[in-house]
């Protein structure tokens, strides 16, 4: 693909500055139109259909447009890489692709959370960010279907990765010790979402949030302690939304094995499978430099270098 940046695109100090405070930043106009026409085009043959009566997604995949050219191009793009890379302030490795879409006035989506699934494998402390690529347009005053984010500097889901993840793993193990039978999957998943969607907190987090329009080619960046939350497709002329999601973390992260395990906690004690075994896969060995998995083979085109 000749071209996967928008040609005109250029980062600003401003762009720089927001990314900074709030810990994300809408980028307009940075992919090119081929590369979204080509992504929106084949996305659905690598989403897997979902129960009829699930009512978060309509379809999801994992780990998808591992072996695509236009991907590779986009990954292997200087002012790709550099916009990233300057955002983050630091070189990155691209870890996974991703695919979610919801039906309108069906699919409500995720609620509020942060990357508990998603950067579950890494060290809490390690540096990790997702870039959001809407499929469709998403217009916040009449039909919505997009993304709602709160500032990091004022309120920053850090707290989730230093402090309750663990605690509620070091909870959940004690009490299996204990008494198995008494652990109740219900329960656990209730745990697991319940802190970021209480009543006092999720007021909070509504009062807070920003929620942005996107066109076509445009971006939204956000790091891992940003807390977000899927906003509903309503009625209108979108049958269906689908988004594309690259996730990447700091060159330097590491494996935290005893992360990864705690995510395995629904499978081993009630038969429950994650949502994607990606944590599973990506190494065996604590401390392991991410980059250096055997997962991802010859990692050289997943490393984006900080100019």
């Amino acid at each position: 693909m000749n071209e996967t940046i928008n040609n005109n695109f250029r980062l600003t100090d401003y762009d720089v500055a927001q990314f900074n405070k709030n810990g994300f930043v809408v980028l307009r106009s940075f992919l090119s139109i081929a590369l979204i026409a080509h992504i929106k085009d084949s996305i659905t043959e690598h989403l897997r259909l979902l129960d009829e009566n699930q009512t978060g997604f309509k379809r999801v995949g994992y780990d998808i447009f591992e072996q695509d050219q236009a991907i590779k191009s986009l990954l292997a793009d200087d002012r790709f890489s550099g916009t990233l890379t300057t955002l983050a302030n630091r070189s990155l490795f691209y870890t996974q692709g991703l695919g979610f879409q919801i039906e309108k006035e069906k699919h409500t989506g995720f609620p509020w959370h942060i990357g508990t699934q998603s950067f579950g494998y890494q060290r809490g402390e390690d540096f990790g960010c997702s870039m959001w690529v809407p499929l469709a347009k998403i217009d916040t005053e009449r039909q919505g279907g997009g993304m709602s984010y709160v500032p990091e500097h004022i309120i920053s889901g850090k707290f989730m990765y230093t402090d309750i993840d663990p605690a509620i793993d070091q909870m959940m193990r004690e009490l299996a010790e204990m008494d198995r039978d008494s652990l109740d999957l219900e329960d656990y998943i209730e745990l697991r979402h319940s802190i970021l969607n209480s009543p006092a907190l999720s007021a909070l987090l509504e009062y807070y949030k920003h929620t942005d329009s996107f066109n076509l080619g445009d971006v939204l960046l956000f790091n891992k302690n940003v807390i977000h939350v899927s906003e509903p497709l309503l009625e209108g002329e979108i049958a269906t939304r689908t988004a594309f999601v690259m996730r990447f973390v700091d060159i330097d992260s590491r494996y935290d094995e005893t992360r990864a395990r705690g995510l395995d906690f629904p499978m081993t004690y009630f038969g429950h499978p994650p949502s994607s075994d990606f944590h599973a896969k990506v190494s065996e060995k604590d401390g392991e430099l991410i980059r250096e998995s055997k997962l991802f083979g010859d990692n050289g085109g997943r490393i984006l270098t900080k100019p």
